[in-house]
């Protein structure tokens, strides 16, 4: 009975731990491109403020509120992206969103994820490294998930790459099953830290320095919608 309330306690104790560290991260994941949409906002509506302008200063304000609003929009894209994937990670474990499972070519999913995420590769001066050598392609899936799940991936994998990006895909297949290898050059993770990756709100402790974004969802989406394929 002893060990019985102690090992309850301390599960109470870790998830209040994770919770805290969650609320934690996202306030301050929302505090940024909050704070950057209204900074945006404020220089649009300085640079509206001063009407008299010859056609080269016109021009100039002009590509400024461009730039202004390229930047909210960004930051509101973000802020998106953010709050749909708290909602469908809880929609998810409740069983909530429905698949739309339909036939699927793998490797054309894969390469139609990487033009979403190419952009960023190129801004580090990174690459990628293509090995689909898998036959057997086509599976059932919802295309929409297994994208995201994919994307989350790589996305882990330039995010935790310190220096430029060098990442690895792989496919092969075993038996009848389709193996998808992601490999990249980054940070790692320590192995006292491995089996708890896929924990929802985890995230590898670096003190108080936030040098990468998110809310330790990724890679418990990631399981979750690999689970749900039968993966």
């Amino acid at each position: 009975m002893f060990w019985r309330t102690t090992l309850s306690l301390l599960r109470e104790k870790e998830l209040s731990e994770h919770t805290t560290e969650f609320l934690n991260n996202m306030t301050h994941e929302f505090k940024t491109p909050l704070t950057n949409i209204a900074l945006a906002s404020k220089m649009i509506i300085k640079e509206q403020d001063n009407q008299e302008a010859c056609l080269p200063e016109l021009k100039r304000r002009q590509d400024k509120i461009k730039h202004y609003s390229g930047i909210i929009l960004k930051e509101n894209e973000k802020l998106k992206l953010q709050v749909e994937q708290v909602l469908s990670m809880s929609a998810l474990e409740r069983g909530e969103i429905p698949f739309q499972r339909t036939e699927l070519d793998l490797h054309e999913l894969i390469n139609e994820s990487l033009k979403g995420i190419s952009v960023q590769i190129e801004n580090r001066h990174g690459n990628i490294k293509l090995n689909l050598d898998a036959e057997k392609v086509m599976i059932i899936g919802d295309k929409t998930h297994l994208s995201n799940a994919l994307c989350n991936l790589i996305d882990n994998a330039i995010k935790y790459s310190p220096k430029a990006p060098e990442i690895s895909i792989k496919t092969n297949n075993i038996d009848q099953k389709i193996i998808v290898t992601i490999e990249d050059k980054g940070i790692g993770i320590e192995r006292e830290y491995q089996k708890k990756v896929f924990d929802k709100f985890f995230r590898v402790p670096t003190g108080d320095v936030h040098d990468v974004k998110g809310f330790g969802l990724g890679l418990a989406y990631i399981k979750k919608i690999v689970e749900l394929h039968e993966g």
